[in-house]
């Protein structure tokens, strides 16, 4: 990692053999740093930067990156929002000169605000009837409640159509500053070169004061009943994890990859090849700057949901009290380092690690780092974290199900222990 005069972090990975450059900025804001009448801002702002600037038309935009062999793309997320170009080696000048005319120079004009609340609108309604993704969402918002952590990227309806076009701008010029913000780039790139364009494009930016430091959320131990018409349940139960520097972090991928992760795993070998009662089930674990969540989801029939959740129990009392079978760990460390290695295949996918690595902890990772704390990761630390995360009195479980059988398991689910 590199910083230019001013300060702005530059991380860099050169890739010769690659014959593409990936290049992003980040920006240390998400939807966590929103005031609750103006939630869904940050995913608002990220849309409308691609609708142009003061020197391109988005059309401009468009013709211009594809001319260059590339494309331009963006996400946000509750802690980072960041802004993607790609392209050929040979033409890295185009997708950097785009990229830094996007974040430096928006137009954010009234009209488009307007155009693109409706696209955001119709991503919103996408969401809520997908119960596959918005379980996740559903479940977030079980376990942190009102905290801005608890709520989607996406805003609601009523935020949405509420912001004005100077909420945005103002959001913009208070948000979009150094120090919260580094440049990543991925590719057959000279470092340097990289570094020269950060310094030239983003070192006149003012830095912002000092923004009020986040609080981190307060995890509710709550079972929530969230009703849908269809005879089916979704179902996320799970516990407060731990967060993106906390040096057992990689114990607690594994611990979760044994639960649940992969048709070997505990979970999907008792629940659906043993049990039959569902399609899918997998344990996930997520790490943010200040905490985190270890989370299990599956969907099945509002008869059989109780069932399954008391499956689920049952397995992680195993695990707390008969602790790991012969072989099981090495096993989950090289199906997560199999699907870590895979995903770093593309010069975008690595730009996006090294993005998410340096924002959430501050420092850069490469991936053979990661693979060798992967690798230290013990079946006694293993053992410890089932121990000390998975804990009944912390337990909170979010039913996306028919409303009156779905409370009536909610209540019968009081004696549930592991």
């Amino acid at each position: 990692m590199i910083k230019t005069p001013a300060g702005i972090p530059v991380v860099v990975e050169r890739l010769p053999y690659s014959h593409s450059a990936s290049l992003s900025v980040y920006l240390g804001t998400g939807s966590r740093d929103e005031m609750d009448e103006q939630a869904g801002i940050s995913h608002m702002l990220e849309h409308m930067l691609f609708k142009g600037t003061f020197n391109r038309t988005a059309k401009e935009m468009s013709e211009q990156i594809e001319a260059a062999g590339g494309e331009q793309n963006g996400y946000t997320t509750r802690e980072v929002t960041s802004y993607q170009a790609f392209s050929l080696d040979e033409t890295v000048e185009v997708a950097q000169e785009i990229l830094a005319d996007m974040v430096l120079n928006p137009r954010l004009e009234a009209n488009c605000l307007e155009t693109e609340k409706n696209v955001v609108l119709q991503e919103i309604n996408m969401l809520q009837n997908n119960p596959d993704r918005y379980i996740h969402v559903l479940f977030l918002e079980a376990l942190w409640g009102n905290h801005p952590m608890g709520r989607s990227e996406a805003g609601t309806a009523e935020t949405v159509t509420a912001l004005a076009p100077r909420d945005v701008r103002d959001f913009f010029e208070r948000r979009y500053r150094p120090p919260h913000m580094a440049v990543v780039a991925v590719g057959n790139i000279v470092p340097e070169q990289v570094v020269r364009w950060a310094e030239s494009s983003f070192d006149k930016l003012a830095p912002i004061p000092a923004q009020a430091r986040r609080t981190p959320p307060v995890a509710n131990a709550v079972f929530k009943v969230y009703p849908r018409e269809d005879r089916q349940a979704y179902v996320g139960m799970g516990f407060p994890g731990l967060c993106s520097t906390h040096p057992n972090r990689f114990a607690q991928r594994l611990t979760a990859s044994i639960l649940g992760m992969g048709t070997s795993s505990r979970l999907f070998q008792e629940v659906r090849e043993k049990e039959g009662l569902v399609y899918e089930i997998y344990a996930s674990s997520g790490s943010y700057t200040d905490c985190g969540a270890m989370r299990v989801f599956f969907n099945t029939t509002v008869n059989d949901q109780e069932k399954v959740i008391r499956l689920v129990a049952r397995e992680i009392r195993r695990l707390k009290e008969e602790g790991l079978k012969e072989g099981e760990l090495d096993r989950a460390k090289r199906l997560l380092k199999g699907i870590y290695v895979r995903g770093l295949e593309s010069s975008e996918a690595r730009m996006i690690r090294l993005g998410e690595i340096f924002m959430s902890t501050g420092e850069v990772m490469t991936a053979e780092e990661t693979l060798r704390c992967m690798d230290m990761v013990t079946e006694e630390d293993v053992s410890r974290m089932a121990g000390e995360l998975m804990v009944r009195d912390k337990l909170c479980i979010a039913m996306h199900a028919p409303g009156k059988e779905s409370k009536k398991v909610a209540k019968d689910l009081n004696d549930l222990d592991f």
